[in-house]
């Protein structure tokens, strides 16, 4: 086994870990990778937030995996182990995975977090090329076992939580739309059940007080209570009226009256 090297702490973007001399660093907000100066071996996590599937530790393991295009080919060992802190199972799995042409080995442990209908989940692994694996084998795991979330956006927490608020906010103006459009139904059905109360009302007050009401269209149509004795009403703009039963009967004929027909006032 060769000589352990020197480890710094650092905190990037999105993970705090332990750096081992000479390695080089890449992160994003869902995964931190760790390789070494000769390539052949790494560190690497990989978190995603807001699984609608209930994932299982090793469920995710094979996942991940598959994911970053380094499928398992084999499982040697694997046991649950206490999960962290606010998180639903953890296991840790000693396995074989291939990147094309190339075996690795790597010991890798996974949590998952289950709650409101969503899963959480995330790996952590140390690997080698298989034939440099007893030099890492020793001290890699514990290397990899200090990284930690450096913040609230790590796995992609910040992105949901702006999905999440934007589904939340998305579903309040729909049920917002939906009350309005409720109470504008209902509203409409109040209305009408008005109008037609207010109808039957004044219909039995005309047939009550044997009155016919017209509307006087030079005047806004305001409503005139007339006889029932007659069918038919003209009126000119000056506001004298003239009554018939006679359907022919047109007082515009011979006169330079500006007459109109009388309609019934609707309510």
């Amino acid at each position: 086994m060769s000589a352990i090297p020197q480890v710094r702490p650092q905190v990037g973007n999105y993970f705090r870990f332990l750096l081992p001399d000479g390695w080089t660093v890449q992160e994003n907000s869902n995964m931190l990778c760790l390789n070494s100066p000769d390539q052949q071996a790494a560190i690497m996590t990989v978190g995603l937030v807001g699984l609608f599937q209930p994932f299982t530790p090793d469920q995710f393991a094979d996942y991940a995996m598959r994911m970053q295009g380094m499928p398992v080919v084999a499982w040697q060992s694997g046991r649950p182990i206490p999960p962290p802190p606010g998180t639903t199972a953890a296991g840790l799995f000693e396995l074989t995975y291939a990147i094309g042409q190339i075996t690795c080995q790597a010991i890798v442990v996974s949590h998952v977090t289950h709650g409101y209908g969503q899963c959480n989940a995330a790996i952590t692994m140390a690997a080698a090329q298989t034939p440099a694996w007893p030099t890492y084998r020793d001290w890699l795991p514990d290397v990899a076992a200090q990284v930690t979330p450096a913040g609230s956006q790590t796995y992609m927490a910040g992105a949901l939580a702006r999905q999440n608020l934007d589904n939340s906010i998305a579903l309040g103006q729909r049920f917002q739309e939906v009350n309005d459009h409720g109470q504008r139904r209902w509203q409409e059905v109040v209305d009408q059940r008005w109008q037609s109360d207010e109808r039957h009302g004044f219909e039995f007050r005309e047939a009550l007080g044997n009155v016919d009401t017209r509307v006087n269209p030079y005047d806004n149509n305001r409503p005139i209570e007339l006889s029932t004795q007659y069918r038919f009403y003209w009126i000119n703009r000056q506001g004298d009226i003239r009554a018939s039963d006679d359907p022919n009967y047109d007082p515009r004929v011979g006169s330079t009256d500006d007459w109109t027909i009388m309609p019934r006032y609707r309510p």
